[in-house]
């Protein structure tokens, strides 16, 4: 192939780089990478950013050096397109989606895909821990032949007599969060909650903070709860019901799953779907296929904008120290 033809498939090359580089250098400026990929993963856009850079140097260097034969010994493996239409089928299948990147809008995950994928409001993986733990419990009863263990609070209801008044101190809560047998880790989100006067599930709590009240979800009923997320409604609701939820992103968008508290209000069809509003009333208790669910029976509904960040992540965090 003549050199002219060699220099304009090295110019294709070179813009096609210049363009990722570009594209995800706008998605870092614009902080809109968590759109469609985890914080913790954002340090590889970086590294990857300065790769493609370098690439592109290369290549547009190539423009202007120009190469008589290839650097490698893989002879005809590496040749250009043909054809101009071998040359419009390859090149256009990355130019697509550099296209499509800088002209299709950022948009989040809503109430469409929620509903495809299936909403998440008591997780298997806490019915699974919980089950795992009671039976681990009465295992261990067994085997000490020891009376089963009821709770001071059960046991002064099965008599008829009032329950003592909630523990307030953080030795108190620890203990009385312990007996569930699920760790510190939750022992720790679960006292955290606990102290606050209206528990504030934000960001950062969001995903263990919505484990931590399903695991204890009697000591939590009737504790005040403000929250933030997306109006989401399945056809089988009625019209005083919604779930204010949020999707949790592990690596990226591909793999989100969607987590929330189903919210009852006698106004709550007014918000419209996918809209995101701020949450606030109380929590109670309720039975579904034999497990407890908390129910958030709203006083205060309000409009508010999607944060910058919309997702929400796991945190080893959870709880800070206090």
């Amino acid at each position: 192939m003549d050199q002219k033809k060699l220099k304009r498939h090295h110019i294709m090359r070179s813009l096609i780089l210049a363009g990722i580089t570009a594209l995800l250098a706008y998605l870092i400026l614009s902080e809109t990478l968590s759109h469609y990929l985890a914080p913790r993963l954002h340090m590889f856009s970086y590294v990857t950013l300065v790769i493609m850079a370098l690439l592109t140097i290369v290549s547009i260097r190539q423009i202007f050096v120009g190469s008589s034969v290839y650097d490698c010994d893989c002879e005809e493996q590496h040749k250009v397109p043909r054809t101009p239409m071998g040359s419009l089928l390859v090149y256009g299948l990355f130019v697509l989606p550099i296209v499509m990147g800088f002209v299709m809008p950022d948009k989040i995950l809503g109430s469409d895909v929620a509903e495809k994928r299936g909403i998440t409001l008591l997780s298997n993986d806490v019915r699974k821990l919980a089950d795992v733990t009671a039976n681990a419990n009465a295992t261990a009863v067994v085997k000490e032949d020891a009376e089963p263990i009821v709770k001071p609070q059960q046991e002064a209801t099965n008599q008829g007599a009032t329950p003592p008044v909630q523990a307030t101190n953080d030795e108190q809560l620890r203990q009385r969060f312990s007996n569930g047998g699920f760790g510190d880790f939750y022992t720790d989100i679960a006292v955290f909650l606990h102290k606050q006067s209206v528990i504030e599930l934000n960001d950062k709590v969001f995903l263990d903070g919505l484990t931590t009240m399903e695991l204890y979800a009697k000591e939590f009923a009737g504790k005040e709860l403000e929250t933030m997320g997306f109006v989401y409604r399945q056809p089988d609701f009625t019209k005083q019901q919604f779930v204010v939820a949020r999707f949790s992103v592990t690596c990226c968008t591909a793999d989100s799953s969607v987590y929330g508290v189903l919210v009852e209000k006698e106004d709550a069809n007014k918000w419209v779907k996918d809209s995101w509003v701020k949450v606030r009333g109380k929590l109670e208790l309720r039975q579904v296929d034999g497990y407890d669910m908390l129910v958030l029976k709203a006083s205060q509904v309000e409009a508010v904008s999607a944060p910058k960040d919309p997702y929400v992540y796991y945190s080893f965090e959870a709880a800070p120290d206090s």
